[in-house]
């Protein structure tokens, strides 16, 4: 077997990110399309309130409100505001850029994840992959053009999501192991529903039509098998080792935007993606170095 075979819990780990991204790379293309002639915030309401209906429904009949009293703590709240403000910034910029230039522009969140587990979680992360997370940031500059005629201010928006992202993901780490995963779910799906039903007070909401209410809810039911693959994802095993799979969303992202918007990416924002991708799988590569170098190969081939 391989030396850089994987222990079970991280290939559950990887496995479980990479079905997230196709998940939610489908909703979210439902949810570009509904964003057409539904507001922002109808857009979300609809999309969380369906997902926190099917979550909550569960956690019910899992048991997992036995553990209600463990929500109260600062990595819930943490996580639930950057759900909140995520969101809301992803959505606001889904609308407005090409689907392909976001979702290549959301590829750096594993980068971002690899800073901030180094940051905020003290693990190892040396000269290299630091290099490759500046790589990674020059990448999507190129994929978001600023300073040229190509450039959309909203690319800036859809950045600022994707740290907002990665906060709600390094909250999940934090969280108690005893705290069942649809609950922690739950949460954030409730707060971001509550936050979209006051975004009512500053747009005009009106009924969508029938295949428009359709698309939310089947999104609705997508964010929510995509936010519990992320959680088993980064529960199962370190972020740094789930976090560059997050770049398979970005095929099924080139895929889906050439199919419904008959849209591809130019030249140097292809190159931009393979940047920011190439930094990540590097990423992945030194994570696997190191664990071969303080765990040795017996430990790592299982």
């Amino acid at each position: 077997m391989s030396r850089f075979s994987f222990s079970s819990r991280a290939t559950r780990g990887i496995a479980a990110m990479v079905t997230a991204t196709a998940v939610f790379c489908c909703g979210d293309a439902m949810m570009k399309i509904a964003a057409t002639t539904v507001p922002t915030t109808e857009t979300m309401f609809i999309r969380s309130l369906t997902s926190a209906t099917l979550v909550l429904s569960f956690a019910w009949a899992t048991g997992a409100f036995r553990h209600f009293h463990r929500i109260f703590c600062r990595p819930i709240a943490l996580r639930a505001f950057g759900d909140v403000t995520g969101s809301l910034l992803f959505q606001a910029a889904l609308g407005r850029m090409h689907f392909s230039d976001i979702m290549a522009v959301l590829q750096i969140s594993p980068l971002t994840l690899t800073a901030a587990s180094a940051i905020f979680l003290k693990e190892q992360v040396g000269w290299r992959r630091w290099s490759a997370v500046g790589v990674g940031l020059l990448g999507a500059l190129l994929i978001i053009k600023p300073g040229t005629g190509g450039f959309n201010w909203w690319a800036l928006v859809a950045m600022l999501s994707v740290f907002c992202a990665a906060s709600r993901d390094i909250s999940t780490r934090l969280t108690d192991p005893l705290l069942p995963t649809p609950l922690i779910l739950g949460v954030s799906s409730v707060a971001v529903t509550l936050a979209s039903l006051a975004g009512s007070l500053f747009e005009n909401w009106h009924m969508p039509d029938g295949r428009t209410l359709f698309m939310l809810i089947c999104a609705g039911v997508l964010s929510m098998v995509g936010q519990l693959c992320v959680v088993i994802a980064v529960r199962s095993t370190e972020i740094s080792v789930v976090a560059p799979f997050r770049y398979a969303g970005i095929i099924w992202a080139l895929i889906l935007d050439l199919a419904i918007w008959a849209h591809f990416p130019d030249f140097w924002a292809m190159i931009g993606i393979c940047a920011v991708s190439g930094a990540g799988i590097y990423t992945f590569y030194r994570e696997r170095v190191l664990q071969r170098k303080t765990r040795g190969p017996e430990e790592i081939v299982r």
